[in-house]
């Protein structure tokens, strides 16, 4: 099994990043949005959201591991997470769609004309992803979610929600009548995070993503938790290439710190802790293209994983900074905040962390 990218893959992670850098209010200190579109049409018109969809709708065809190395460069570039949770919804819409479901939506994506946010979060569970109050009955849909990202400018939410059967996952436009989005506070404002309240909704059959598939739900846990840990270690890298690079050019008593024992080790800690993660989201990016069994157990460790070792490698970034790591102007806790998002995304790290667990027992059982 090889895991290295091909030229490709990594090529077009790099333009990512350069398409990012190039709007440079994304990772300055100051969280702000006004940069939000031109991001989105910039990255547009590279293709970016036609790489997920099929060549009869518009698209390139790319599988979901194509996509590791850009993921990871949405996270170091601080990209709006409206971005990520497109491609996600692409993929489920791919794999959950029927005939006409993706005919309708998949080219107006690729053509970076529908945004879609991801709403599954609740208040009060906003930590456990499967959770959902919001409920669909009769074809009305009545809730209320949080921490919708970016859903202030999509055209489309994906909702989980809940019939009286089991959950479901339902396409709802942003304009639909009975739909309302409010900004709210958080941690990072630049990530756009919004509370949608879904009033008595008219939710059509047509609307129902995977309906009758007991695994729709789980399949798109899986891809969102994938993409998280992507931008989770897209984020740690960024954390060690300053850190590095600051320790080298630091200098005290005479000589650089990073030949200081404390500091040395700090950075190579976050070194060997980087590579690790980056091997775990890998893995978790080739299991959701390729349906391996292990699937669940490696979206979950990744996620969790990914989102710890990126918080540690922020607050380790800080402290090697020293007393410049805590002001504002060196825009550390830009980073910070964004991991802090990621972290509580698509579920928390303990959920995760027990899923994985109870994913092994289970696949022991069955052996």
């Amino acid at each position: 099994m090889n895991f290295l990218f091909n030229e490709e893959q990594t090529s077009l992670g790099e333009t990512v990043g350069q398409v990012l850098a190039d709007h440079a209010a994304l990772t300055g200190p100051d969280p702000s949005r006004d940069s939000d579109g031109e991001v989105w049409a910039a990255l547009a018109e590279l293709g970016l959201f036609s790489l997920l969809v099929a060549e009869e709708h518009g698209g390139v065809g790319l599988g979901f591991v194509d996509l590791a190395p850009t993921v990871e460069a949405l996270g170091a570039g601080l990209a709006p997470p409206l971005i990520a949770s497109t491609l996600v919804a692409t993929e489920a819409v791919n794999r959950l769609g029927d005939v006409e479901q993706r005919a309708q939506l998949l080219p107006d994506i690729a053509a970076g004309e529908t945004a879609i946010a991801i709403a599954s979060a609740e208040l009060g569970r906003g930590n456990d992803p499967v959770f959902a109050e919001c409920g669909l009955h009769d074809g009305r849909l009545t809730g209320r979610k949080i921490a919708v990202a970016g859903a202030d400018v999509a055209q489309m939410l994906l909702v989980v929600t809940r019939t009286q059967s089991a959950p479901a996952l339902a396409l709802v436009p942003t304009d639909a009548p009975g739909v309302t989005v409010e900004p709210h506070a958080d941690i990072d404002p630049s990530a756009g995070l919004c509370r949608v309240t879904f009033d008595n909704v008219a939710v059509a059959s047509a609307q129902l993503l995977g309906e009758g598939s007991p695994g729709a739900l789980d399949t798109l846990i899986d891809l969102g938790a994938t993409a998280q840990s992507g931008m989770a270690m897209g984020i740690a890298e960024v954390m060690l290439k300053r850190s590095v690079a600051y320790a080298c050019e630091r200098e005290q008593f005479g000589k650089p710190i990073g030949s200081f024992q404390a500091i040395k080790h700090r950075c190579a800690d976050l070194a060997v802790a980087v590579e690790a993660g980056k091997a775990t989201s890998h893995y978790a990016f080739w299991a959701c293209s390729e349906d391996a069994e292990d699937r669940a157990s490696a979206a979950s460790a990744a996620k969790a994983y990914c989102g710890e070792i990126a918080c540690n490698a922020c607050n380790d970034a800080i402290q090697i900074h020293g007393g410049m790591g805590f002001t504002w102007e060196l825009g550390l806790h830009r980073f910070l905040r964004r991991a802090q998002v990621i972290e509580h995304a698509v579920g928390s790290r303990a959920w995760h962390y027990e899923r994985v667990v109870a994913e092994t027992l289970a696949a022991r059982e069955v052996a």
